[in-house]
């Protein structure tokens, strides 16, 4: 596989270069009217040949991997003008990768927003095998999902382990391969390159992008970006609808991470100070004289934070002496950090520098720091209320979305992360609870939408909210 590699990196650096050499050879033969030399055409034909001959076997290789997912939710029911109830089916389609086999049994990646609430998930290895499956477990969070099937009757299980890379080590400008089944076109092939990475697009909390330019389409979600060693690198999740050429992949390091969790615990259990942080501006840089760092903009009652005397206004720098610069560099530091495990916090307060010992703790169910989740009720959103303090800082009252679900019926409605929600139906909303509680009772009164009245960025508008 090395040599395979070296020579595909070879083989694509000549083509290119041929490819540039020869168009420049023939405006030069036009202009003095003479005949191309076969040789070069030849020779850069075969060049490309073998690049192309690289590039099929890095597909067949991966291929046997990658499934596709069909997935069923019920999102509702219809009464009228039934006697009765009749639920009602959101179907949705997406793309997988296998990335374990022990015992028997199947244990694939994919994205949350595939596969989450689903009543049932059947998953189809090739055109005459689909067998049905079960979730292992979702993480609305980082959008990814693990699911299990077993193996009976699936040729050559041992072969169809994908192989994972390190995303750790890609860089902007590599070769990459997104396959997929787009539409249900089963292991649908595209190429491109690694257009950025550590992108944040505002669909999930916790977000660290890899930017392609390999077409992505819907279906495509949940299968994997692959490098030229035929490695799993990310896992394709988004694309942005307005434009060309801007498709999003998880890296691997972070599904691979969360997918243990998943498999071994059945839920991710993370690591948490208890602080609202946030990156330095760079109009703070002359009130704060520092251009890096994390600054402390909150601290929870009672949180680690609090018992290590960590204040608001303090600036991490470094944990554990590695060097912090931004919030996602501290975010999914503590994130993967064992709970009970001790870190050393460098943090710069009133211009000096201090150290402070903190003790990890577990992350708390989302309900007990005052975030509900909506999905369940098919929205699609995650919420908290707003403090005392931010109403009076924002000049507005309301609930603020923390996550709007990709997908979902909060997404669909142009529903965005940091929008705060002051009215619905033309009622004001005071907190989550109350939030809940006019949304199921337009439910229940039959209605298809809601009204609502958003603070965006300064400003109001109104937005309709799907509920079914």
């Amino acid at each position: 596989m090395k040599r395979s590699v070296k020579m595909l990196s070879i083989v694509f650096s000549i083509a290119l270069a041929l490819t540039v050499f020869v168009g420049c050879r023939a405006q030069q033969v036009q202009s003095i009217s003479q005949p191309v030399k076969v040789e070069q055409v030849s020779l850069s034909s075969g060049i490309l040949s073998q690049f192309e001959q690289e590039l099929t076997n890095i597909v067949d290789a991966v291929s046997p991997s990658v499934v596709t997912i069909f997935a069923s939710q019920e999102v509702g029911a219809l009464e009228f003008p039934f006697p009765f109830p009749v639920p009602r089916e959101r179907r949705s389609l997406g793309s997988g990768v296998i990335i374990d086999y022990k015992k028997g049994k199947f244990y694939i990646l994919t994205n949350s927003h595939v596969v989450q609430n689903a009543r049932f998930i059947n998953v189809r290895f090739d055109r005459h095998t689909e067998k049905r499956a079960k979730i292992v477990g979702t993480d609305p969070k980082t959008d990814v999902a693990v699911i299990e099937v077993d193996d009976k009757d699936v040729p050559n299980p041992e072969g169809r382990v994908a192989k994972l890379g390190d995303s750790d080590k890609i860089k902007v400008g590599q070769l990459v391969i997104a396959i997929g089944n787009p539409y249900g076109l089963e292991r649908t092939v595209t190429v491109g390159v690694v257009s950025a990475l550590r992108r944040a697009i505002g669909i999930t909390q916790y977000e660290s992008f890899i930017q392609t330019d390999a077409a992505i389409n819907p279906g495509n979600s949940g299968g994997p970006l692959v490098n030229i060693r035929g490695e799993v690198i990310g896992i394709n999740t988004a694309i942005l609808a307005e434009g060309q050429g801007l498709g999003f992949a998880i890296p691997i390091n972070l599904a691979k991470w969360v997918a243990d969790e998943l498999i071994q615990k059945g839920k991710v259990v993370r690591g948490w100070l208890g602080v609202v942080i946030q990156d330095i501006t760079p109009d703070m840089f002359e009130s704060l004289g520092i251009k890096e760092g994390v600054l402390i903009a909150q601290i929870m009652p009672g949180s680690p934070a609090e018992r290590a005397g960590i204040k608001v206004g303090d600036i991490v720098v470094a944990v554990d002496g590695e060097k912090v610069g931004e919030v996602r560099e501290l975010q999914f530091r503590i994130m993967r950090t064992e709970p009970g495990k001790e870190l050393t916090l460098r943090i710069i307060r009133e211009g000096k520098e201090l150290n402070l010992k903190v003790k990890v703790d577990q992350m708390p169910e989302e309900k007990q720091v005052g975030e509900v989740e909506q999905e369940q009720e098919g929205l699609g959103l995650v919420l908290r209320d707003l403090s005392p303090e931010e109403e009076k800082r924002l000049g507005a009252k309301g609930v603020l979305i923390l996550r709007v679900l990709p997908g979902s019926l909060a997404m669909q409605s142009g529903l965005q992360h940091g929008d705060i929600i002051m009215q619905v139906g033309g009622r004001n909303v005071s907190s989550v609870a109350e939030f809940q509680r006019l949304i199921e009772a337009l439910r229940s009164a039959g209605r298809e939408s809601a009204l609502l009245l958003v603070r965006r960025r300064g400003g109001n508008l109104f937005l309709v909210l799907k509920l079914r």
